[in-house]
């Protein structure tokens, strides 16, 4: 398997393998069963302030549905999408007439140009093996004045791996695959930060792909990760198409606020509001 951060080319059989592996992975589907209404509350409130409550919303990638199933317990009307009928096997009981489940592909979206005023993800993003075309087809399936908001890790931040570093020096423990020893997190310190420059002096976004490790050898931690997320990738990206950032990151807590404001692309995690 490719290390944590080589950057790959996909091939032709990811889509196929990656469908494969969350359509029968019962280890990835306990996994999803820890995101619960704790876990997913950010991600919630992050929605809930920055889009308007009565507008058709869509929950992409939505797991195990309970996200969209909060976003519905908030006023909305909604519909939660994920690629797996077997993390949305338990929420059938939840629906009624403003929230629906489908199984669908976010590389294919099974809806009309412009059928949601607002169209959202959280820890979507870095698992799709073409990145482009998922945000195309969110944005397509996006109103003109509707609202996109993508949640996830930032894996192209030095931070993180900065952090996991300082937490090995006082007897803790990295991340499995990403800072598994203090020296594999200095390496992708050292790595992101040539990262973000390359990406912020460059004039288009420059996707990056790694091999996921789709054996059910470490479950969690992003390990089935494609994409090596970067919000400077977005934000260019959905400039090129003629959107507006209207936050580039969002922070919750007084931590989580200090990053975003005054490193918003090197934050722990994207959070970010477009308009198209």
């Amino acid at each position: 398997m490719e290390s944590a951060q080589t950057p790959i080319s996909p091939d032709q059989s990811l889509r196929t393998r990656m469908r494969k592996f969350y359509e029968t992975s019962e280890a990835y589907k306990g996994l999803l069963n820890q995101h619960n209404h704790v876990y997913l509350k950010s991600y919630v409130d992050l929605v809930d302030y920055y889009t308007p409550s009565d507008e058709y919303t869509l929950d992409l990638g939505c797991g195990n549905g309970i996200s969209s199933k909060m976003l519905h317990d908030r006023g909305r009307n909604v519909v939660g999408v994920d690629i797996s009928p077997l993390f949305l096997e338990e929420t059938k009981k939840w629906e009624n007439n403003t929230l629906k489940y489908f199984v669908g592909d976010a590389l294919n979206l099974d809806f009309e140009s412009g059928q949601f005023g607002v169209v959202c993800s959280n820890e979507l993003i870095e698992h799709t093996p073409d990145v482009e075309t998922t945000l195309l087809e969110m944005i397509r399936v996006t109103r003109k004045g509707g609202r996109i908001v993508v949640a996830g890790p930032n894996l192209c931040s030095p931070i993180m791996p900065l952090l996991d570093f300082t937490q090995m020096i006082f007897g803790g423990n990295g991340r499995p695959i990403w800072a598994e020893t203090k020296q594999q997190a200095l390496k992708n310190a050292l790595k992101n930060t040539g990262l973000y420059f390359t990406k912020r002096l460059g004039r288009r976004p420059n996707f990056l792909y790694r091999e996921p490790d789709l054996e059910n050898q470490i479950i969690g931690g992003d390990a089935d990760s494609t994409y090596i997320a970067s919000p400077i990738d977005l934000e260019k990206f959905f400039q090129r198409q003629g959107l507006r950032i209207k936050k580039l990151c969002v922070g919750f807590g007084f931590k989580g606020k200090i990053m975003a404001t005054f490193f918003p692309r090197t934050s722990l995690y994207i959070s970010m509001v477009i308009e198209k």
